[in-house]
C-alpha cells in the first residue's frame, strides 16, 4: 500500500500484488480512510483473511487500515524506508558536524564532499581500487575515504557504525542483533536517537521487516512510472484518462469506456 500525487496534486491511493508480476489491484481517486475502507469490505471477510502478509511504510495510517481490513495478515514495515530513514537522520548528522568546521578546513573538506559514499552499504565500498581525490589531494580507496570523515568526530563514527550494523541485520535477517543495537546505542546523534525511538515504537512490525522478503520497492517503482506518465502527459486534469494511461502501460489492458458515442 501506499499513495502517489495525481489530479489536481491529489494524493491517490494505491496498492499492487505483492508477489508474481506486482500487478496493480486498484488506485483510488483519494487516500481518505472511509473509501479505501469501502473498497477492501468489498471482498468478503473470509477472502480478506487468507491474505498472508501486508507491506507498508511507517505511516501509521495504513497500518491501522491493514490491522482492520487484514486481520490475519502481518504487517511488514518496508526496509526501503527504514533505510531511509536512517541514511536521513545521518546526513543531518554529517552536516551539523561539518558545520562546526572553516569552510576552508580539512574537515569541512572531508564530509563535505563526496558525501554519497558514507550512505552507502559498507559492504559496497570499493577497498581495492585507488582514486585521486581532488578535495583532499591524495589517493585513497572509497573506504579509506569514508574512514576518513569518520574519524573527525566519535558521535557521527557511532551514528555510522549503528546504521551499518542495522542494514546488515536486516539483510541477514537477525532480528536479535536488531533488537539489540536498536537498544544499546548511546553515543549516536540526537536524529539517530530520534530515528530509533520511532523503530522502537513499531518494534514488531520494525522485526517483521528483518524476517521477509517482501518490500515496497515495486510499489515504488510503479509510483515512479506513473509520475513519468504525468510529466509526458504535462498532467492530467481528468482521473479516467490519467487511470486508462496507466493500464495501457503497466496493466496491458485497454482503457474503459465511460460512454459510448452513437452515430446517427
Amino acid at each position: 500500500m501506499d499513495e502517489f500525487r495525481g489530479i489536481g496534486g491529489r494524493l491517490h491511493f494505491i496498492c499492487i500484488n505483492g508477489a508474481g508480476e506486482h500487478e496493480i489491484q486498484q488506485i483510488l481517486p483519494d487516500r481518505f480512510k472511509q473509501s479505501i475502507t469501502d473498497y477492501f469490505k468489498q471482498f468478503p471477510a473470509s477472502v480478506r483473511a487468507r491474505v498472508k502478509t501486508v507491506t507498508v511504510d511507517l505511516n501509521s495510517y495504513y497500518q491501522d487500515i491493514a490491522k482492520a481490513m487484514f486481520p490475519q495478515a502481518k504487517i511488514v514495515i518496508d526496509r526501503f524506508h527504514i533505510v531511509a530513514m536512517m541514511t536521513r537522520a545521518f546526513n543531518q548528522t554529517r552536516v551539523q558536524t561539518m558545520k562546526k568546521y572553516n569552510k576552508r578546513s580539512y574537515e569541512y573538506r572531508t564530509l563535505k564532499f563526496a558525501w554519497r559514499l558514507y550512505l552507502k552499504y559498507a559492504g559496497n565500498l570499493d577497498e581495492e581500487h585507488v582514486f585521486y581525490d581532488r578535495h583532499l589531494r591524495k589517493q585513497l580507496t572509497q573506504l579509506e575515504r569514508v574512514e576518513q570523515g569518520l574519524t573527525i568526530n566519535e558521535e557521527l563514527k557511532a551514528s555510522y557504525e549503528s546504521i551499518q550494523s542495522i542494514m546488515e541485520n536486516l539483510k541477514n535477517q537477525d532480528k536479535d542483533k536488531l533488537v539489540e543495537d536498536l537498544y544499546t546505542n548511546q553515543n549516536i546523534s540526537p536524529y539517530m536517537k530520534a530515528v530509533f525511538q520511532t523503530f522502537k515504537k513499531n518494534l514488531v512490525v520494525v522485526l517483521n521487516a528483518s524476517e521477509s522478503d517482501y518490500t515496497n520497492g515495486p510499489v515504488e517503482g510503479m509510483n515512479r512510472m506513473i509520475k513519468k506518465i504525468q510529466r509526458t502527459a504535462f498532467g492530467f486534469r481528468n482521473y479516467h484518462h490519467m487511470i486508462s494511461r496507466i493500464k495501457l502501460r503497466q496493466m496491458r489492458t485497454k482503457p474503459m469506456k465511460k460512454t459510448e458515442l452513437k452515430v446517427a
